[in-house]
């Protein structure tokens, strides 16, 4: 803008000037209007060819300066058209070799120097005509790139909101994949469970087999799963606080723990029969199953709290535990909460 307003003030200087001076050879019926013969003066033809022959020297260095840079540019980019940038670079050499040859003008008007200069300036008329030429058949090819260019960006924008759009939706494809899969898990999940107490109570032919699970706020442990039924009056004591140093024993440790006759598992597993015998209930812990957190995006898998599978050995019958059972009861939890 600044160099655009220069050049407007520097041509309205220009034509007040031509028009002042044709006033001025009017009134004075032809004769020049100013004392430019006056020697020291600022306007004397001395003065004013000596700043003509510095600014055409001045202007050729520029336009000699400015194919450089082109150049340079045109060899370190991929730049379309640069025919046409060649077609500038030779009108602009051109032009500069124009003013060069008339700054010499000034000091050696030899017959060589005017027809070096003629020539540069028919040059520079015919490339300068072709130029522009070019640039009119041009036009037309650079709105249509800016165009194209303006649709791509557009077709960019509109790929890009379509893939996250596809991300959303695999996303959502995948949490309700997980959700289907821990719905199956939940509905699964007491029919794993008291398959695993039958299976185990024909192995080691128990008496009974129980599953006791935290409650909600985990102050509780509740009998949820029993291999054998009870009446009504024999659910008493089928909850047990979790402080209970038996409870906490068993979580504590991943191995079978026995229990004592009177522990409150024991009592609570045992069936509604008596008091068993020393060694004849043995307890492990049994990792939950696993459920997803789908807070936060992306599902991930975490551990829930620990339950507890209590194995009563029939009552009345001199037997107790070994390491051959003991081994199988670590073994089937192992393969049942993977």
């Amino acid at each position: 803008m600044l160099i655009l307003r220069a050049l407007a003030l520097a041509l309205g200087l220009s034509v007040a000037l031509l028009l002042g001076s044709s006033f001025s050879d009017a009134a004075n019926d032809g004769s020049p209007g100013c004392n430019c013969a006056d020697e020291g003066s600022l306007w004397s033809i001395e003065s004013i060819l000596e700043c003509q022959r510095v600014s055409d020297f001045l202007i050729a260095v520029a336009y000699f300066s400015i194919p450089i840079e082109l150049l340079y540019f045109v060899s370190c980019s991929n730049v379309p058209f640069k025919w046409v940038l060649l077609q500038f670079i030779a009108f602009i050499v051109l032009c500069g070799m124009t003013h060069l040859l008339n700054g010499w003008a000034y000091v050696d008007q030899s017959f060589n120097l005017m027809v070096s200069l003629t020539v540069f300036k028919i040059l520079t008329a015919l490339v300068s005509c072709a130029t522009a030429i070019t640039l009119l058949t041009l036009i037309p090819l650079l709105l249509k790139v800016k165009v194209r260019e303006f649709m791509l960006k557009k077709k960019a924008w509109d790929l890009g909101r379509e893939v996250g759009i596809i991300l959303k939706q695999k996303e959502a494809g995948l949490h309700v994949r997980m959700l289907t899969r821990e719905i199956r898990k939940s509905l699964d999940r007491h029919n794993i469970l008291f398959t695993t107490l039958v299976e185990l109570s024909k192995t080691l032919g128990l008496q009974n087999c129980a599953i006791w699970m935290p409650n909600d706020r985990r102050t509780e442990m509740n009998l949820t799963h029993e291999l054998q039924g009870r009446s009504s009056a024999g659910t008493h004591g089928s909850r047990i606080p979790i402080t209970d140093p038996d409870v906490a024993m068993i979580k504590g440790s991943d191995g079978v723990k026995l229990l004592s006759p009177g522990s409150a598992l024991a009592l609570g597993s045992n069936g509604g029969e008596g008091l068993q015998e020393e060694g004849a209930v043995a307890a492990i812990r049994m990792p939950m199953l696993r459920v997803s957190n789908f807070k936060g995006g992306t599902p991930e898998l975490i551990k829930a709290c620990y339950a507890i599978l209590v194995l009563v050995l029939p009552s009345g019958q001199p037997r107790s535990w070994t390491k051959q059972e003991l081994e199988i009861i670590k073994v089937s939890i192992r393969m049942n909460t993977n």
